[in-house]
């Protein structure tokens, strides 16, 4: 079968096919999270959609299990499988953008430090990644958290139009004019219906904004967490920021970490702002006008390979009480040096909340924040997988009671395969939850898109 199936690859990617033993296999198999060291069969590189078309066809002839992957950022590991085709998709990696539309199409293999130096040549942007190497495909199909959400919404809510591969090779142009329920899947449960290979964004101008971090020493992580709530829930749209609980600077010390973007053009409200975020001590500012790019750059690259476990839960509020419990779960956080176990803190805030449920799957636009424990550590070291798994459950249990959608922004689940009907219904509720199922029948009945945040065809009945 194998021979068979490499045969058909080869026909559809000449030279492009690449099987245990070749010198690029380790290199390309490499995802993201070191936790899933996935050996597939056979690996592909298509160059456009029509190649997609042709591996999906070749990969359902024969019989093969199949995954898709853009920038191999998922947490879960779903970019790769053991055994199967893994078509991989970051040659389709060119942005296009329309300056006078203002629209950006891209291809699903881009990652957002793609996107961004295509936009930002013209002075606009969309809502992307925190972290600029995360793959705008598997960001954006499930939902999209970034640092222009308050002013522009999620990722997904600056889609205009996608392409899709289904399982059966077919090409389809999705829009809200086109397929108005598909549209609506694809934006917070996307990953379910067939290989997206472009994405046509909206685009913003958005040339500078006065943003980066603030670190505040970590003798008190519960007072800067009680600033950054405050200020966000009083914030305007054009001010997002985030907190990170972490080790920081050169003696790795204890911190809580704020980054900070604002967007408008408001000279009084930055003074104002300045003067919230030193109300507490200030360990570091690294605060000033700068390029969107810039921004996007300011928390870093972790390099792939590093294993990772996260856990998050999305929250109503940040009460005194989970506060100080978050903050007591930091500091009995490892570090292995250079590595360390991080609490994540992000707002849900202004346009994201007023979307409303009614044109995506997102199940969080009514939430405040998301918690999130990210444990990460050195890859030399799997005999700490379970220590470290636990500590970042941990933050999500204490996060649990103050909240009401299950696993809910599905990129950060940490768990690997699918994750059963009960949690995925708990996550998107009956209604939804039923229409993804039944769009699931009519696209893709046998499940062949499956290595994903999953809705099995059968369920919702």
């Amino acid at each position: 079968m194998t021979d068979d199936a490499r045969s058909a690859l080869e026909a559809v990617c000449p030279d492009r096919v690449i099987t245990p033993g070749h010198p690029a296999y380790d290199r390309v198999r490499l995802l993201f999270n070191g936790m899933h060291d996935h050996r597939p069969r056979l690996i592909c590189l298509p160059a456009d959609t029509a190649e997609v078309q042709g591996a999906v066809r070749a990969a359902r002839d024969a019989g093969l299990p199949t995954t898709i992957r853009g920038g191999g950022h998922n947490i879960a590991g779903s970019g790769s499988l053991d055994g199967g085709l893994v078509i991989d998709l970051r040659l389709l990696n060119r942005t296009a953008v329309d300056p006078v539309e203002r629209l950006a199409r891209t291809g699903g293999g881009s990652t957002w430090a793609d996107f961004d130096l295509a936009t930002t040549s013209y002075g606009l942007a969309s809502t992307g990644g925190t972290f600029d190497d995360t793959g705008v495909g598997g960001l954006t199909l499930g939902g999209g958290i970034g640092h222009l959400m308050g002013r522009h919404g999620l990722a997904c809510d600056n889609v205009e139009s996608y392409v899709l591969v289904t399982a059966d090779g077919e090409r389809l142009h999705v829009s809200p004019h086109t397929d108005p329920e598909l549209d609506w899947a694809l934006r917070g449960a996307g990953h379910n219906f067939g290989a997206v290979t472009e994405f046509t964004f909206r685009l913003h101008p958005v040339e500078r904004v006065y943003g980066g971090y603030v670190a505040y020493p970590g003798d008190d992580p519960a007072a800067a967490v009680r600033l950054f709530r405050d200020l966000m829930l009083e914030a305007p749209d054009d001010l997002t920021c985030t907190m990170l609980l972490e080790r920081y600077g050169p003696g790795q010390g204890p911190a809580a970490v704020m980054s900070v973007c604002y967007a408008g053009d408001d000279e009084e409200y930055r003074a104002t702002l300045d003067k919230t975020l030193r109300r507490i001590d200030v360990l570091d500012w690294r605060i000033e006008h700068r390029s969107y790019v810039s921004m996007q750059l300011c928390l870093g690259r972790l390099p792939f390979g590093l294993r990772h476990y996260w856990s998050a839960r999305l929250v109503d509020g940040l009460p005194d009480e989970l506060v100080d419990t978050v903050a007591a779960r930091f500091q009995e956080a490892r570090i292995t040096d250079p590595f360390n176990d991080t609490v994540l803190l992000e707002p849900i805030n202004g346009a994201v909340r007023r979307a409303g449920s009614a044109g995506s799957a997102v199940p969080f636009r009514d939430a405040a924040f998301n918690v999130t424990g990210m444990a990460i550590w050195d890859p030399a070291h799997p005999e700490a997988d379970e220590q470290q798994t636990a500590w970042a459950k941990s933050v999500a249990a204490a996060a649990e009671p103050h909240g009401r959608w299950g696993d809910g922004y599905i990129n950060y689940v940490g768990d690997s395969g699918a994750p059963g009907a009960d949690r995925a219904l708990r996550t998107f509720g009956p209604e939804a939850y039923g229409r993804l199922a039944a769009l699931k029948r009519r696209l893709d009945p046998d499940n062949f898109f499956r290595s994903n945040y999953n809705v099995a065809p059968g369920a919702g009945r």
